[in-house]
């Protein structure tokens, strides 16, 4: 059974770390410390070094250490049974990304060389935050690991925004050029016919996998079920055509991929108004092992598995199930306050590391 593993991962000035290299089980890794002292950022380091970007801020700069320069992140990993050295530099100026010291010119081609799959408590806001959250986790999932839909999504921004621009311009205009608007149109059509065949495909496999791990997670029968909702189902040109006015008063292209939406249900009712917050919680999860079922089957192996502090609201039998499912299939990496008498039983064969105030060490 392959699987994706970070054997040693060196942290220079990044978040409270000044300087940290330390070693990781090829299992699980249990990292224990109270809140604030630097465990999620260990969590994020590794999130890093698979994506390039960070699952807590949009700002890159905001994991360089106060008063430095950079940060980097450094890793010795196992990846298809070849050892790889990865390098992720995060400065003021950009980022830069190396694999085995030979710098990648562009970030897209280094994602996806590293698989990695996250769960963090703010990952709820997937089912009750707003379509945007849920077209976010679309891209970054997708875009891990297909080149065609990052290639499509690129090139359907591009368009997008010049129709949104020439929409703006025409708001100014008595005579405005519709004859463009048509061809920007198609374009952007073509993009969007790829864009949107990919995330359904996606959202099938998904679906089957997630429902299987909810009812394993959930002890139940159950089911979970996740929906792909298009602002446009067909006739692309017509609807198009339909909304040529309101885009030209509003200034903004009102249909396409970036309306689009995704629903949770069990059974038939909504999760994000009907379900308890144990279920929001185990859907959430359900579908992120979802994931890690995915990359196995496109990759044939299995990515690292990140889960911050997913305890906290998981009862015991859910707790046995996640620890069953993770068992010796991921390189897995869990924080969490405390390990009481009960999960002991599940974590033997483990690597646990006490993280304070910026320091790891590992516990025997």
């Amino acid at each position: 059974m392959s699987k994706t593993t970070i054997n040693q991962i060196a942290l220079t000035t990044f978040r409270n770390y000044q300087s940290l290299n330390i070693d990781f089980s090829k299992n699980t890794n249990i990292l224990l410390g109270k809140n604030a002292q630097g465990k999620t950022s260990i969590l994020e380091a590794i999130y890093m070094i698979g994506l390039t970007k960070s699952h807590k801020t949009t700002k890159d700069v905001d994991v360089i250490q106060s008063n430095a320069e950079f940060a980097k992140i450094k890793a010795q990993c196992d990846l298809k049974d070849e050892k790889v050295q990865l390098e992720v530099v995060v400065s003021k100026s950009g980022k830069k990304a190396k694999y085995n010291n030979i710098e990648i010119e562009r970030l897209s081609e280094y994602v996806g060389l590293i698989n990695v799959v996250m769960f963090a408590p703010e990952d709820i806001n997937l089912i009750r935050g707003n379509p945007q959250n849920r077209r976010r986790f679309l891209d970054l999932e997708i875009g891990q690991m297909s080149k065609e839909y990052m290639y499509n999504l690129q090139n359907y921004k591009k368009v997008l925004k010049q129709r949104n621009d020439l929409l703006k311009s025409m708001q100014k205009n008595v005579k405005p050029n519709m004859m463009l608007l048509d061809i920007i149109t198609d374009q952007l059509i073509d993009y969007l016919i790829q864009v949107v065949a990919i995330r359904k495909r996606f959202i099938r496999k998904i679906n089957d996998f997630a429902l299987l791990n909810y009812q394993d997670l959930s002890k139940t029968k159950h089911r979970l079920k996740i929906e792909y909702l298009p602002s446009i189902k067909d006739n692309y040109k017509e609807e198009f055509q339909r909304k040529y006015q309101y885009d030209m008063i509003t200034g903004a292209t009102s249909l396409g991929a970036h309306r689009d939406d995704v629903e949770f249900y069990i059974d038939d009712f909504t999760i994000k108004t009907h379900g308890s917050q144990g279920e929001l919680r185990t859907a959430v999860l359900a579908v992120k092992l979802a994931l890690v079922d995915f990359i196995h089957e496109y990759t044939k192996s299995y990515p690292i598995l990140l889960l911050d502090d997913v305890f906290s609201e998981l009862d015991q039998e859910r707790q046995k199930g996640l620890f069953d499912y993770i068992s010796e299939k991921t390189q897995t990496f869990i924080t969490t306050t405390e390990l009481d008498e009960q999960m002991e039983k599940y974590t033997h064969e483990v690597h646990k590391y006490v993280v304070l105030d910026g320091t790891i060490r590992r516990v025997t």
